[in-house]
Parts: C-alpha cells; sequence; structure tokens
C-alpha cells in the first residue's frame, strides 16, 4: 500500500508543459496534468507558473513550506477548486503546432519556491532545477535553440 502511494505522489507532482512559438519571446502554451488527465491554457510565464501552483495546492502535495501571504486577510469560502476553473475536460495528446514539450517535475516547495527536475522531451535531456525562475531559463534557453537572451540596458 506505501509503494502504491509513493508513486501516485510521483504521478500527482508531474505536468507536461507544451510551448507554442511567439514571436514576443512570450512563453505561451498549455500544461497538461497528469493526475488530472486535463489541459489548462496559459499566455505568458506568469499564468503557467500559477496553473502549475494552483494544481499543487489542490493536491497539497508536495506541501509548501510556507504560507501565501496577501495583502488582504478576509477570509471568502471557495467554491470551486482553482484547477477545476482553468481546465479543459479534454487532454492534448498531439503535440502539433508545439514547439518545445517539458514534462515538468516539482519534488519540493521549499524556500519560497520549487525545487525538481524538468526533461525537455524533444531532446531527451533532464535537469534539475532549485527554483521556478531557474525552471523559466531552462525552458527560455530551450525554446530559443541554446541561446540565452540577454536584457539591453543601453540603446
Amino acid at each position: 500500500m506505501e509503494n502504491k502511494r509513493n508513486i501516485e505522489h510521483l504521478i500527482t507532482s508531474k505536468s507536461v508543459v507544451y510551448l507554442v512559438p511567439t514571436s514576443d519571446g512570450t512563453m505561451k502554451g498549455k500544461i497538461f496534468s497528469e493526475y488530472y488527465k486535463r489541459t489548462c491554457t496559459f499566455m505568458n510565464e506568469y499564468e503557467m507558473l500559477q496553473g502549475i501552483e494552483d494544481m499543487l495546492n489542490s493536491l497539497n502535495f508536495p506541501q509548501p513550506c510556507f504560507k501565501e501571504r496577501k495583502f488582504e486577510q478576509k477570509r471568502v469560502a471557495q467554491i470551486i477548486e482553482k484547477v477545476d476553473e482553468a481546465v479543459d475536460d479534454k487532454s492534448n495528446k498531439s503535440a502539433e503546432g508545439f514547439k518545445s514539450t517539458f514534462i515538468v517535475n516539482v519534488m519540493y516547495r521549499k524556500n519560497a519556491s520549487w525545487q525538481g527536475a524538468i526533461t525537455w522531451v524533444e531532446k531527451n535531456q533532464t535537469q534539475n532545477f532549485r527554483s521556478a525562475l531557474e525552471m523559466l531559463k531552462l525552458m527560455e534557453q530551450a525554446i530559443n535553440d541554446g541561446k540565452i537572451r540577454l536584457v539591453q540596458w543601453k540603446k
């Protein structure tokens, strides 16, 4: 029974991220939840992180080490789980039109960020990440064919 629960936890924390090529460098695409067998569309990096975070919160795995801070301290009753509001009922089995596919496995939520492993499916490469920002940078490097965009401070 303990083995089954460990396997279920490995599946719950995995998400498949499909990225669409964009001209402005924004990451757009879909997140597929292995646990819910549904997809969630995102239009930028923040929506992607928020979608995965909402899914992890709804499962309470991996458990966060810190409670989210909010500006308001009002208690609001949640009628429906956030993850159910954002996901489609069908999974996207074809990666047609997507430039890159990643399997994101969040293993820990410590130090107010995520730690885990990301696999770039097209290249069959796996890399550990120590924060959500590092995960985003790995994705950005992959979709830009290994080139890292530098910020130009001077015009």
